[in-house]
């Protein structure tokens, strides 16, 4: 069998991008709890599948053009050197024995019969085509794998990758995920992301003609960012056509920027009952059948250093649901479409 790592001059390159791995800590990773105010991911999949479907997180070895220096470098200041994967993953096996090993992990502990290869971790288009097609047909071949996830960043969707994708939709289930975080420049400056807010929309647009399945991530409590910022960011993203979305706290993670921030007084986060407020505040904005796939971030101790109420993630969901109980309120209670 072979690895995907080869070692050269004392560093593990990956055999699937040639880019240098980052290391990962091993966590199991909780299901995600979704209300029944909301739409949620768990029921959405159902819908389609007619099966239990989970994702199974996949590295495959890509980098970031604002970590490499092509727009900039040391990529987002909120991100650690995962690049938003999964503890789970072992980075060093190869694309196809990931899957395999997570398949067989998420099948035990969750009953799971029909999976996702999700590719998560760093920028998942931000290869060449020839590349991406690759890993993504190996992505492919397994029996019970139904579809591909595809985490990325707005700057690295040319129309020739959304050709490519709108390919694999035509024999299978594609699922494209574009981080925006903030809808405001002066933030994605701040955090380093190295794309603007126009960038997104545009790469959005575009997908959308393609007929892609699109969602977006939104962090809250971002450096700078006012309760009307983070409203407004909602707002923006609202009629767009988005398929579903994630939401989830500002989370401090170890060996970040803003780990040094944290510890020098300079980052203030959010309280537990602000960020349950925002949330439901930004659900009552969202259109009532966007898919709702997250709400909370959750981590380890060992990972993330803060806020301490971001490891009580049941709590939290519970709070949301029990705060739009209150207010006898939904997702889509104040959504506005478009005229």
């Amino acid at each position: 069998m072979q690895t995907p790592v080869q070692i050269i001059k004392g560093q593990n390159i990956s055999k699937n991008t040639g880019k240098k791995p980052a290391a990962v800590t091993d966590k199991i990773k909780r299901s995600d709890l979704m209300p029944f105010r909301y739409t949620s991911f768990n029921d959405y999949l159902r819908e389609k599948f007619a099966a239990r479907v989970y994702r199974v997180p996949i590295d495959a070895g890509f980098t970031c053009p604002n970590r490499d220096g092509t727009r900039a470098s040391g990529g987002c200041t909120f991100c650690d050197d995962r690049g938003s994967g999964a503890p789970t993953i072992d980075q060093v096996l190869s694309v196809k024995e990931q899957l395999h090993t997570g398949i067989e992990r998420i099948r035990r502990r969750f009953k799971a019969e029909k999976f996702l290869a999700y590719f998560q971790a760093f920028t998942n288009t931000y290869a060449p085509e020839a590349v991406l097609r690759s890993l993504y047909d190996v992505s492919l071949d397994h029996e019970d794998v139904v579809g591909i996830c595809v985490g990325t960043r707005p700057d690295c969707l040319d129309d020739s990758v959304l050709e490519l994708l709108a390919q694999y939709q035509q024999k299978t289930f594609v699922f494209l995920e574009v981080g925006l975080q903030s809808a405001h420049n002066k933030t994605l400056d701040l955090i380093n992301r190295a794309h603007s807010k126009e960038e997104f929309f545009d790469a959005v647009e575009r997908a959308r003609k393609k007929n892609l399945a699109v969602a977006t991530h939104l962090i809250f409590g971002l450096p700078g960012e006012t309760r009307k910022d983070m409203m407004e960011t909602v707002r923006q993203i609202a009629n767009i056509g988005l398929t579903a979305i994630k939401i989830h706290q500002l989370c401090v993670y170890k060996h970040t920027p803003m780990a040094v921030d944290f510890a020098q007084g300079r980052l203030p986060l959010l309280e537990e009952d602000e960020y349950v407020l925002l949330v439901c505040d930004a659900l009552e904005m969202l259109p009532p059948d966007m898919v709702v796939m997250r709400l909370v971030a959750e981590g380890t101790r060992e990972e993330i250093i803060a806020p301490d109420w971001c490891f009580e993630k049941s709590r939290i969901m519970d709070k949301i649901d029990q705060e739009l109980a209150r207010r006898g309120t939904r997702q889509g209670s104040r959504f506005k479409p478009k005229n």
